[in-house]
């Protein structure tokens, strides 16, 4: 399967900021926050969004070439996430930072993190809010642990929306 293909599959078009990507900052201490206010943590502010800066434009292969700079990634490992909605190692640290690089420079996660749940439906990433709520639930641990949950829960909320679809075909 091409590059292309296989990214575009995994997170849509993207317009994004030129933020970087770091293995620091993976602190998971919630503060003793409930489970409520730990996921409304974990939201980019609406009001905020007039600070977001999305002042560069990449391509999706751009973003891929970028983030596997400092994150190699083989496509088998995205071809896996495509296919089955999870990477096939999920010890591997690596991968997980890929994909916290990747949601970053689609303008999908801030710097610090937060989700941007309406540049997630511009590009397509989600069809509803409720996709978003939900898979916040998913996101624990380290800042690249959390991006990778994030990816796997909507990866597979796609997977198995898409067979739905193709069973009513049917």
């Amino acid at each position: 399967m091409a590059i292309k293909t296989v990214i575009f599959l995994l997170v849509g078009l993207l317009v994004i900021s030129a933020s970087g990507c770091s293995l620091m900052n993976t602190a998971d201490d919630d503060g003793g926050r409930s489970d409520g206010e730990q996921r409304e943590s974990l939201l980019l502010d609406p009001d905020a969004m007039g600070t977001v800066k999305l002042p560069k434009e990449y391509s999706v292969e751009d973003i891929y070439v970028e983030c596997n700079k400092t994150f190699i990634i083989t496509m088998d490992y995205l071809n896996e996430l495509n296919d089955t909605g999870s990477f096939p190692d999920e010890t591997d640290k690596t991968p997980m930072c890929f994909m916290r690089c990747f949601l970053q420079k689609g303008g999908i996660l801030t710097e610090d993190d937060k989700v941007n749940k309406e540049q997630a439906l511009t590009l397509g990433w989600v069809r509803n809010n409720e996709t978003i709520d939900d898979c916040l639930q998913e996101m624990t641990g380290t800042n690249c642990e959390r991006a990778y949950f994030l990816v796997r829960c909507v990866s597979t909320r796609h997977l198995v929306e898409g067979r739905s679809k193709d069973r009513k075909r049917r």
